[in-house]
This record gives structure tokens, sequence and C-alpha cells, in this order.
């Protein structure tokens, strides 16, 4: 089996991408932390297949996100990786154009190719315009374009970057990939249209057909039809399971996580355990952390499902799903709540909405990795913790704008 490498600039991006290969059967690792790459592959990575990095690189400068993106795919190509997957945001969120020029210099790889769309999760991408559709199915779908895909990019990149339109990828893998060749002559990035998973196949058997120096990049729907591409093989898996409540921690402001949060309020009958996000900016933090864990701990006791959120999340204003420069405390504060709240009550599944909370949750815990087992949505993964004090304890990750409005009373069904 190749060893293959993804590289996501966000905790949920390397868990969403890592999905669509363990869910194939392939033995999937994902590494917290990017600074401790070289020992963690030593530790737990050498028997995996698939390696899937938080980069950690979503607040950086561009100029911070490329060094970090090329001294990494560098140390993947010495330890012997032999492809590379570049996730970028579903929303085009960080440095995305950055960090694929750092792995194409760490490569010397000659052409990339783009493909963001993840119609799965209603992102779609048409005329080089990243789309989001607000009512896919419905009989007038809305649509709401983002931002214009090739221009972001080369605002980040010295190569030229080029577009391929949706009529040219629905002629079929071999002409598509004779196209791609063709313009390879003007472009060093291509970014292609998508706007079904009909299209990503196509697109998929086109790679097939073309150098392996090309660098893929793209979301988790790109992703889910690369062990085809690729033609990779793998064995299935078996998944485990355990005891207690199932424990929600929402850190996410998204409106999207909201919904789905106080669909499982009310459907579980468990009304969440609010955390308050102001005692903590005015450095509170420890006492807060303390109340939240004594109403956790008498709700576990008597409830299957337990929810801890931030305050904010249901009184938000439309549109905003940032905490300012307080996030980094209050995940850091969510962390030490979960430590301290599995280490004092029965936890049989832990569910993370938010990639900064889940960073913190698992440096808290002092999870090294986390091994992938299952897609249980989509862009929604289970795994289980590797290393540290709730080692072999499932967890599902997901990023804040994912999933139907019963996404989580589906995963804590699963966990149960």
């Amino acid at each position: 089996m190749e060893q293959i490498a993804i590289i996501a600039d966000d905790l949920t991006g390397a868990n969403d991408t890592g999905a669509q290969f363990c869910q194939h059967g392939f033995k999937t690792i994902v590494i917290i932390e990017a600074t401790t790459i070289a020992e963690t592959i030593n530790l737990i990575g050498k028997d995996k297949d698939v390696w899937a990095i938080n980069a950690d690189t979503r607040r950086l400068t561009a100029a911070g996100a490329y060094e970090r993106v090329y001294s990494l795919a560098r140390t993947l190509k010495e330890a012997g990786i032999d492809r590379v997957y570049k996730k970028i945001d579903s929303t085009l969120r960080g440095h995305p154009g950055a960090e694929l020029e750092a792995v194409m210099d760490a490569w010397q790889a000659p052409l990339a190719l783009v493909v963001p769309a993840f119609p799965a999760n209603r992102r779609v991408v048409r005329d080089g315009y990243l789309i989001i559709e607000e009512d896919p199915g419905g009989a007038a779908t809305a649509e709401t374009p983002l931002c214009h895909i090739p221009a972001i990019l080369q605002q980040e990149m010295q190569r030229r970057v080029g577009q391929v339109n949706l009529a040219t990828v629905r002629r079929g893998a071999a002409a598509l990939a004779r196209a791609l060749e063709s313009a390879q002559k003007e472009n060093q990035v291509l970014v292609l249209d998508a706007v079904d998973n009909s299209d990503l196949q196509v697109i998929a058997r086109a790679i097939e057909l073309l150098p392996r120096e090309v660098v893929l990049a793209g979301a988790a729907g790109l992703a889910a039809h690369l062990t085809a591409a690729w033609d990779l093989k793998a064995t299935t898996r078996t998944l485990r399971g355990k005891e207690g409540a199932v424990l929600l921690v929402a850190g996410s402001r998204n409106p999207v996580t909201a919904a789905q949060v106080q669909r499982l309020a009310e459907t579980s009958g468990c009304r969440p355990v609010e955390v308050d996000t102001g005692a903590i900016i005015a450095e509170q933090a420890e006492s807060e952390a303390a109340r939240v864990l004594g109403a956790a701990t008498a709700l576990a006791a008597k409830n299957d499902v337990l929810i801890i959120a931030v305050d904010s999340l249901f009184r938000q204003p439309p549109g905003n799903n940032g905490n300012g420069g307080a996030g980094e405390a209050i995940a850091a504060t969510l962390g030490t709540i979960t430590s301290n709240l599995l280490a004092t009550a029965k936890i049989k599944g832990l569910v993370v909405t938010g990639g900064d909370t889940a960073v913190h949750i698992c440096r808290t815990l002092g999870a090294r990795g986390i091994n992938l087992a299952a897609e249980l949505l989509p862009g929604i993964p289970l795994g289980y913790l590797e290393g540290g004090q709730a080692e072999g304890l499932p967890i599902v990750t997901k990023a804040g704008g994912f999933g139907p409005p019963d996404a989580f009373i589906k995963v804590c069904q699963h966990l149960s």
C-alpha cells in the first residue's frame, strides 16, 4: 500500500478528508499537532496508510502559512510519502494559495489541480466561482456565490492560475485529461468546475491518466474519489464501543451548528450547559470552568446525552461565527472542562464542533492523534483518540457549517 499524506489547515478539515479514505478500509491517523510530526510518525504512524495532518495555519499570515506547510511537505517527502493531497477549506478560508504554492515548491510539482467542490455539503463550483446551494433539491434552488477561486489563489501565488469549465469536465475523462495537459502550457495551477458527484468521478478518472507528479488540492469531496483514481486497495476495519453518556461540546458559533444543537436538545430533553464566554474574557476562566463542570457532572449521571455549548452560540448576530481575539481562551477553557469531566463522569463518546475547540480538547487530553474509522454523515467523521487520558474514546468532529439539521441526533444515535 502506498502511503498518503493529507495536509489540512485545521483539525476538522484533516478529519473530514481523512474519513474519505478510512471509510474504504484504509488505516488513517489524524495528526493533531504538525509540530510533532516526526515524533508522531515514529510512535504511531508507521503502520498507517493515510496520515491526515492538522497544519493549524488558519490564523497565520500568508508567509507564515507558506513556511509551515513547506517545512511539513519537505518532511513528508523525506519520510517516503508517496502522494500528497492539499486539503483546502470548502469556503476558501485561510491561505489556500500560499499553502498550495508551498506544497508545489516542496514536491517540485509541474502542475496542481484544485477541486474545492463538495456537493454532499452544498459546495459547488461553476465558472470558477465557489457557490453554496441554499436549498438543494428544491423547486428553485437558491445559490450564493462566495468568491472567484482562481482570483483568490492568484493573490498568494507566483504560478499562473487558470480555470477549466464544467463543459470541459463533462466531455469525459480522456478528453478532460487531454485538456488539462494542453492547459498546462499556460497555467501551472488549474481550478476545475464540479457541481455534483458525477463530475468528481470524471475528474478522478482523468487524474488516473495524468503523471503522478501532479499535486491535487481540494475539499473532502474530491478526496472521496481518490482511492479509485490512485487505484488504492485496503482491508476493512472493525469499530469499538463504550458505555455512558454522549458528550457534545459546541465551540463553533455557526448558525448551522446552533440549529443542530437546538434540535438535539429538544429531542433528547437535555438542556445545554452554557459556558459564560464573558466570564472567560474577564479572566475568570478557572471559576467558570468549575461552575460548568459541576452542572455537567450532575446531568451526566442521569442523561444519555450531555451538551456543553458557548452561550454566544444562541445569541449571535446573523452571519457572525467568530469569537474575536478571545477565541483561543474560550477554546482552551472548553478543553479544560472536557478533560475534567472525562475524569469524573462516565462518557461513551465525544462529539466536538469547531476546529479550534477540537484541537484544544485533544491537546488537553494529551491525545497524539485520532484513528479514523468511518464517515457517519458527509464531512462528519468518527474516530478514536490515540494516546492520552482518553485513549480509545470515540470522537466525532464537525466543522461549523456542515451537516443537516438533525446531524447531532444521528451522530448520538450511532454512538449509542
